[in-house]
């Protein structure tokens, strides 16, 4: 079906007009939204990301990759979905490609967050053999879930009016659990960060434990924009009109990398701002999470890095003898 179906001949084809004009303003303002909060995050990446001569942690490589590949992604989105239409193939192979970024970017969020309830609960390695194995099957269900919708959506709206590319037909109601194992990552990372924050705030006060008071209010208000992002897609894959498909794709990509690259730069931000341990100290008695050192003694273990005062002028004592 590769002809023009006018909006007059077809009833069907004014609803996707409108509903065509509404996804690829929602996308337009995704792009949008990733390259403001780029701009207005640049001169801290600069600084606290950019590879130096000296090292280039794999924190930085993630951030930057999260970053720059999100908005080529959307870019590229923006780009064919402002396009006229010019076949089923084109669509398709349109798809599948945004499958595989959409994945990616937001197995990229969840790593972020992996890693820093990993620095949270000191690098245990019993945490990874539960959030590795929980990533690679959020990873592989959006891969299966992807595929089957797309396979079974082999014709699109042949409208010369209509630019991109939306279903004719019926999309799978099972695209919805295409999100599921999002919320899902996102909720454990929820409950992980909000338990080991909050009694070490209880135990030990806000002053005295800055990265967890930092942690937990980036998870509550993370976790409640992605919450809120990606119940309505889950709603309009499971309810809405097939046409509305893409509705809230790019803005939930946009969001969940924008939360991934400002979750690294509040830690980066932070351990910039705090004193660190002299270097013979951090080599013998720390594990380094780049900038962030947090020392394998108990009292250190609950400041994650940042002692107090007194205590790196003990230690500092300590090393110049008696």
């Amino acid at each position: 079906m590769d002809g023009d179906i006018t909006s007059a001949s077809s009833p069907d084809a004014w609803q996707v007009l409108s509903d065509a004009r509404t996804t690829n303003a929602m996308i337009l303002g995704a792009l949008t939204l990733v390259a403001y909060d780029h701009l207005l995050t640049l001169s801290k990446e600069i600084e606290l990301m950019w590879p130096s001569r000296t090292s280039f942690p794999l924190t930085n490589m993630i951030y930057l990759w999260n970053r720059y590949f999100t908005l080529i992604s959307l870019s590229y989105d923006a780009s064919v979905m402002l396009s006229p239409y010019k076949s089923n193939a084109v669509c398709i192979k349109f798809f599948q490609g945004e499958a595989v970024t959409s994945t990616i970017i937001l197995a990229t969020v969840d790593l972020i967050l992996m890693l820093r309830v990993w620095l949270l609960y000191e690098k245990k390695r019993l945490l990874l053999y539960l959030l590795v194995p929980m990533i690679g099957l959020e990873i592989l269900t959006m891969a299966v879930v992807s595929h089957y919708t797309i396979a079974s959506v082999p014709e699109y709206w042949p409208v010369n009016s209509i630019t991109g590319c939306f279903p004719m037909g019926n999309v799978p109601r099972f695209f919805a659990f295409y999100s599921v194992p999002v919320l899902v990552v996102s909720v454990t990372m929820f409950v992980l960060t909000v338990y080991k924050c909050g009694t070490s705030l209880l135990a030990h006060g806000r002053v005295h434990m800055p990265i967890h008071a930092l942690f937990l209010r980036d998870g509550v208000f993370w976790f409640i924009i992605i919450f809120v992002t990606f119940i309505p897609e889950i709603a309009i894959w499971a309810r809405g009109r097939q046409s509305l498909a893409e509705l809230l794709i790019a803005p939930g990509l946009a969001i969940s990398s924008i939360v991934g690259s400002r979750v690294l730069l509040n830690i980066k931000s932070l351990g910039h701002s705090y004193p660190r341990l002299p270097e013979s100290t951090t080599a013998r008695n720390a594990v380094e999470f780049d900038t962030i050192d947090y020392a394998l003694s108990a009292p250190w273990r609950t400041t994650l890095g940042h002692p107090t005062m007194s205590a790196i002028t003990e230690v500092t004592s300590e090393e110049r003898g008696p």
